[in-house]
C-alpha cells in the first residue's frame, strides 16, 4: 500500500470516537484473524493493516500527530511518509532520503508515533503535491435479493459522513475572525533548514504546512473544518452484479481538510441466498416437484422464474433428476442474456398402491407385476 489512510482501513470517519473505531476493530480482526484464514497472505496484510490503524487512532497522541501529518498531504505506508508542498530552497535532483544526511526531526516524530509498533520509519520520496489531500473513502456493505441483483435496481442508501462544517464551510476559522499569514513559513507552508552544504525543506510545524493562522478556531467544528452529518443517496445497481463485486459512488465520502474535496464511497455488494434459485454465470437454476402421476402422465405448470411465472410443458414419462430448458430466461447482462434450468424432482410415495406400483414401473420402462412393488 503506498499511503495507508488508517480511516479508510478502518471504515470510520476522520471525527470518529473511540468507541466506534474499536467497534470497527473488532469486526474486521474477526473477519481477517490469521486463525480463521490459514494460509490467506492477503487477509494476513489486511489484519495487519487494521491492527496497525488501531493502535494508532485509539492513542490521543499518537493520533493527533498522525491527523496533523495528514492535515498538509502526508501518507503513511510501508515505503515511509511522503509529505508533499512546495520546498522551496530546497535540494532539486532527485529524491532526498533524510535519513542519508542525519536529519531526524520528522523521522523521531514518526518513531514517537509507530515506534511502539516495530516499525521503521524513513522518508524516501519527498514530492510536491498541489493544495490539501481529498477526504478519505468510506465502504459499506449492501445486501441484495437475488432477484434485484439479476434483474439490477435502485436502492435508496443513508450513511453517516464527514462533511465541510456549515459554520466556518470548511476554514476551520470561526466566521468573522479571519485567519493570517504564518509567520513563520510567510505563507509558503513549508521552512528551510540547513544541514551541511544542502538546505533541507519541510511542512512548517506551526501552521502544519497550510501557510495560514487561524484567529479563533470555529466554535462548531473546533477548527476541523468539518462536521458529522448524514447522506442519503440513490444507487444504481447494474443488472447481473455478484457478491463481492463492488460499486464506487464518486465524492460520496468524507469531507477532505481545508475546504479539499470529497472521498468516495465503495459498496460492497453482498447477495442473500435465496431457497429456490441459484447461479452459474448468466444461468440460473432451480428445482421443481412433481408428483408420481404428474412425471408419468405429463403435465403444464407455472414455473416461478426472475421475471415472473411462466408456464413450463412437462413432456409424459419425464423421470426424476430430468433437466428442462426455459430458454432466454436468465439473466441478461453485459450484452448476453442466460437460461434457466429447470431440475424435475419426481416425489414418490412411501407406501405405493397397485396403481401406484404400476405408474412408477411405467416411468422406469419396466412391466409392474401384480404383488409386487
Amino acid at each position: 500500500m503506498a499511503g495507508k489512510d488508517f480511516y479508510e482501513i478502518l471504515g470510520v470517519g476522520e471525527t470518529a470516537s473511540k468507541d466506534e473505531i474499536k467497534k470497527a476493530y473488532r469486526k474486521l480482526a474477526k473477519k481477517y484473524h490469521p486463525d480463521v484464514n490459514k494460509g490467506n497472505k492477503e487477509a494476513e496484510q489486511k489484519f495487519k493493516d487494521v491492527s496497525e490503524a488501531y493502535h494508532v487512532l485509539t492513542d490521543d497522541k499518537k493520533r493527533a500527530q498522525y491527523d496533523q501529518m495528514r492535515k498538509y498531504g502526508g501518507t503513511f505506508g510501508g515505503q515511509g511518509f511522503e509529505y508533499g508542498g512546495a520546498r522551496p530552497g530546497g535540494f532539486g535532483q532527485g529524491d532526498i532520503n533524510l535519513n542519508d544526511f542525519g536529519f531526524g526531526s520528522m523521522g523521531d516524530i514518526f518513531s514517537q508515533i509507530f515506534g511502539d509498533m516495530g516499525m521503521r520509519t524513513h522518508s524516501r520520496k519527498y514530492r510536491r503535491q498541489a493544495g490539501p489531500q481529498k477526504g478519505s473513502n468510506l465502504t459499506m456493505t449492501l445486501d441484495l435479493k437475488f432477484e434485484d441483483a439479476a434483474l439490477g435496481t435502485k436502492k435508496t442508501i443513508r450513511f453517516k459522513r464527514d462533511e465541510v462544517c456549515s459554520k466556518c464551510k470548511g476554514t476551520g476559522a470561526e466566521p468573522g475572525s479571519g485567519e493570517t499569514v504564518c509567520p513563520q513559513c510567510n505563507g509558503s507552508g513549508m521552512v528551510s533548514m540547513a544541514q551541511g552544504m544542502f538546505s533541507i525543506s519541510r511542512p512548517c510545524p506551526r501552521c502544519f504546512g497550510t501557510g495560514k493562522i487561524i484567529g479563533k478556531p470555529c466554535s462548531k467544528c473546533g477548527g476541523s473544518g468539518k462536521e458529522r452529518g448524514q447522506k442519503t443517496v440513490s444507487v444504481k445497481i447494474p443488472p447481473g452484479v455478484k457478491s463481492g463485486e463492488k460499486i464506487r459512488l464518486k465524492g460520496m465520502g468524507n469531507a477532505g481538510g481545508n475546504g479539499s474535496g470529497y472521498g468516495d464511497l465503495i459498496i460492497n455488494v453482498r447477495i442473500k441466498p435465496d431457497s429456490f434459485f441459484s447461479r452459474k454465470g448468466n444461468d440460473v437454476y432451480c428445482t421443481v416437484p412433481l408428483t408420481l402421476r404428474q412425471a408419468v402422465e405429463g403435465v403444464k405448470i407455472k414455473v416461478r422464474t426472475i421475471r415472473g411465472k411462466v408456464m413450463l410443458n412437462i413432456p409424459p414419462e419425464t423421470e426424476d433428476g430430468a433437466v428442462l430448458k426455459l430458454k432466454g430466461q436468465g439473466i441478461k447482462a453485459k450484452g448476453k442474456t442466460g437460461n434457466q434450468y429447470v431440475k424435475i424432482e419426481v416425489k414418490y410415495p412411501e407406501n405405493p398402491t397397485e396403481e401406484e406400483k404400476e405408474l412408477m414401473a411405467k416411468l422406469k420402462g419396466e412391466k409392474a407385476e401384480a404383488g409386487k412393488p
